[in-house]
């Protein structure tokens, strides 16, 4: 394996890279999603059906408990899988009807994904 480059290496000395060794992130976010599942029952047309945000709250969870256990690489590789599939499902309508909830999932979702998607590309491409 070659050496790092200097990017990589700032990168791996950055707040970003220790944030994406902690399950803090995703932990948030999860948290987030369940907080937000009482608006989603009321059936608000912006946000997701609550059993998706239930869905994507365990998932979640469980992929800041991968990072928790010591495997930060996939932990992060599961959360930028799923920040993607959550984008894809639910960015459309968030911006089409702009609301507070929905809209600050979408910011936490976001954020995770820079955070995870970071690290990913670090573990898969090298760069």
């Amino acid at each position: 394996m070659s050496a790092p480059t200097s990017s990589a290496a700032e990168y791996q000395r950055s707040t970003l890279h220790r944030l994406a060794a902690s399950p803090y992130p995703e932990w948030s976010l999860s948290a987030l999603c369940a907080a937000s599942i009482p608006v989603a029952a009321r059936l608000s047309p912006a946000m997701p059906h609550f059993g998706v945000l239930m869905g994507f709250s365990a998932i979640f969870a469980g992929s800041g408990y991968m990072k928790h256990v010591g495997d930060p690489e996939n932990g992060s590789g599961t959360t930028a899988a799923w920040c993607l599939t959550y984008l894809f499902l639910n960015l459309r309508r968030t911006i089409r009807q702009p609301k507070p909830v929905p809209s600050l999932l979408v910011a936490g979702v976001m954020t995770n994904l820079v955070i995870s998607g970071r690290k990913t590309i670090e573990v898969e491409f090298g760069l």
